[in-house]
């Protein structure tokens, strides 16, 4: 048996809610078109709870962000009771292969400013441990480098050199998915760039964000 478990803070998820790039990067167009047909509110509430299913859901199947999955090759539906239902694709659904799991189910609950997700499944064996690729050499301009670090470390709330040091953002400082994304929109609006969705995937650490953003800048 594996279970993940995710909390969230609605209001801290609003800014990718809303954000009409950012949220397609998140969610499905089934996703998205199901929460149209709510009330502002309500829809924040429902893809808040959404983004909670599928970071559980990650969680449960071993992986993180940047490791062989995307947001959207995990789609959250109900089923014909009203329930959280999880639909896997893409790298969700080969890990899910690999390890054997069997049927997902998935609760989450609302409580104020909060939600909660839980994702469990019955594993035959455990996944595959994610091997990442070598890091590609890429010129640095020091500066650049302590202004994207300084940039990090703020939104963080960690010392520079914490994120220097870093050999990941997820792993050695507790930073979660919804953070990668405000990360995104800080550079974007900083360095008057477009990440492409590929290179997000890739900002994982400083230093392979830095390479995104210098491919994107043309630094």
């Amino acid at each position: 048996m594996r279970i993940g478990v995710d909390l969230m803070s609605i209001p801290r998820f609003a800014e990718v809610a809303v954000h009409p790039r950012y949220r397609t990067l998140v969610f499905t167009p089934v996703e998205l078109e199901q929460a149209a047909r709510m009330g502002a509110e309500r829809s924040l509430e429902r893809l808040a709870g959404r983004f909670s299913v599928k970071e559980a859901t990650c969680k449960m199947l071993g992986r993180g962000f940047g490791q062989g999955l995307r947001w959207r090759d995990i789609e959250v539906t109900n089923d014909d009771w009203g329930a959280p239902l999880v639909t896997l694709g893409g790298g969700a659904a080969e890990i899910a292969e690999e390890a054997g799991l069997e049927e997902i189910v998935v609760t989450l609950s609302h409580q104020a400013d909060l939600v909660v997700a839980v994702a469990a499944a019955g594993c035959a064996r455990p996944p595959r441990p994610f091997r990442r690729a070598a890091t590609p050499s890429v010129a640095v301009v020091p500066a650049r480098f302590d202004e994207l670090a300084a940039l990090a470390a703020d939104l963080f709330s960690v010392p520079a050199g914490e994120v220097t040091a870093a050999a990941s953002f997820a792993g050695d400082l507790g930073v979660t998915s919804v953070v990668v994304i405000e990360l995104l929109a800080r550079i974007e609006r900083r360095y008057g760039v477009r990440i492409p969705e590929a290179g997000i995937y890739r900002m994982t650490d400083l230093r392979r964000t830095y390479g995104v953003v210098a491919e994107a800048a043309g630094w």
